[in-house]
């Protein structure tokens, strides 16, 4: 029971660490899983199986969100205004920057300059123009990942009910997950099936078609973060005692969902129908690998070390997640030219190398922005304080990153050089500012 235990210091330290080990394990299995649908054939089963189970991810993030909040507010008192106001200041201005910038990115990778030019070139196609934005602010359609966003801010919009029906039901939790899991599996069979005929026509046929954006197919997972969380003591000390045997447990039920996934395309399923993440049969290996993933976050929780090197780079990657997330698509995106060219290299080999440069791509990307003016609206966190930035690295970082995107684009004619020579700029700019602001306090303290 020792290594259950903890001490009284850890008692009095609140943060969820387990959290951030889930929550990093998450965003970076997202990035993989977008690699493999980038780099690996639609008819490679074997790629097919490991993106099955990486897409816990989408889940994931969702029970995470009803965790965390219901964490947060489970004793004290919610007061919906203030709730909304700052949680959509923190999520709702980087989901617009975001929106806007790859509706604008995708129009120019498909015609260039000249395809932008021609959506303002008169009113008709300014009012298209203005339609289209519009469409993809409320469905998050501007880009294949901003769907989650669109999902966390309905969660927040009915957050404040959920806390509020989960305090007056106490007792009767469970039953309220059996409905909620009864009404996830119903939607999520016909979800994978001809849309049912009361959904073919109507608003209900708007729904029916943006249902991934929206909370019902997630809501069994945002309701069980909630549960868990509301239960938080309970709920922690029965992850602990049974840490390994649920452990176990999720193994075997991750063995049996790829057991019947190699069965079905075996018997001539595609892979992309047999790794639908709707399935409701493979929705039993994503709730094992969360839980499975929190019992081994609560291992780092217990046995981490403030501020050893593994804790620091667990902090500091807990706080840019939300910005990787952001910008992986941008970083892979520029990086899919390049994997292009060596489609006929081995499928693995390839998908590490796209893998470890898109992570490395968009470490740069985000660790810039974090110091830049810009950072509340794209990473959803106020700028790195002045004072503890290193102007001068960031000088000589940026200048490097320009030289080196120029490189690329010279010498191979890559389009991820303009990229890295972007960010560098910015980088450029933003320590100049840093600098100023640090020489104006220098010469006041004299």
């Amino acid at each position: 029971m020792a290594d259950i235990t903890a001490s009284p210091a850890s008692r009095r330290d609140k943060h969820l660490y387990q959290v951030d080990f889930v929550r990093l394990v998450t965003f970076a299995s997202v990035i993989l899983d977008h690699v493999i649908l980038g780099v690996a054939s639609g008819t490679d089963v074997a790629a097919g199986g490991l993106g099955l189970l990486l897409r816990y991810t989408r889940y994931s993030f969702f029970a995470l969100t009803g965790f965390v909040l219901t964490y947060q507010y489970r004793d004290r008192e919610l007061r919906p205004l203030t709730f909304w106001r700052r949680r959509y200041k923190l999520i709702g201005l980087p989901f617009v920057v975001w929106s806007l910038f790859y509706w604008i990115y995708g129009r120019y990778r498909v015609g260039g300059v000249s395809g932008l030019r021609d959506l303002v070139d008169s009113p008709q196609s300014i009012m298209l123009s203005l339609r289209s934005i519009g469409y993809d602010l409320i469905t998050g359609n501007a880009w294949y990942h901003l769907y989650f966003l669109s999902v966390s801010m309905q969660i927040y919009a009915v957050f404040p009910l959920i806390l509020w029906v989960l305090r007056r039901t106490w007792g009767y939790h469970r039953y309220l997950l059996l409905v909620s899991y009864a009404a996830q599996t119903t939607l999520l069979y016909f979800m994978v099936r001809p849309t049912p005929s009361f959904f073919t026509h109507g608003p209900q046929h708007a729904l029916w078609s943006h249902l991934v954006a929206t909370i019902f197919p997630y809501q069994f997972f945002i309701l069980s973060g909630c549960v868990a969380a509301m239960h938080y003591p309970a709920f922690q000390r029965f992850m602990l005692r049974w840490r390994w045997p649920v452990v176990g447990a999720a193994v075997v039920a991750i063995a049996l969902t790829l057991a019947y996934y190699l069965h079905e395309t075996q018997m001539g399923e595609s892979v992309f129908r047999a790794t639908n993440v709707f399935m409701v049969h493979n929705s039993f290996a994503y709730i094992a690998i969360i839980a499975m993933l929190y019992c081994l976050g609560t291992v780092w929780q217990n046995r981490r070390t403030p501020g050893s090197v593994a804790d620091n780079v667990m902090r500091t990657a807990a706080d840019r997640s939300f910005g990787i997330y952001l910008a992986h698509a941008l970083a892979l995106s520029e990086l899919m030219p390049v994997v292009a060219e060596h489609r006929d290299a081995p499928t693995w080999p390839l998908i590490g190398v796209a893998y470890v440069g898109t992570v490395a791509l968009t470490i740069f990307i985000v660790e810039v922005l974090r110091r830049s003016p810009i950072s509340l609206i794209t990473t959803g966190r106020s700028t790195i304080d002045w004072r503890a930035q290193n102007a001068g690295r960031s000088l000589a970082v940026g200048v490097a990153a320009i030289a080196v995107g120029v490189a690329l684009r010279v010498a191979f004619g890559t389009l991820v050089g303009d990229l890295i020579v972007a960010t560098g700029a910015l980088l450029l700019v933003s320590a100049g500012l840093v600098t100023a602001k640090q020489r104006r306090a220098a010469s006041a303290a004299l």
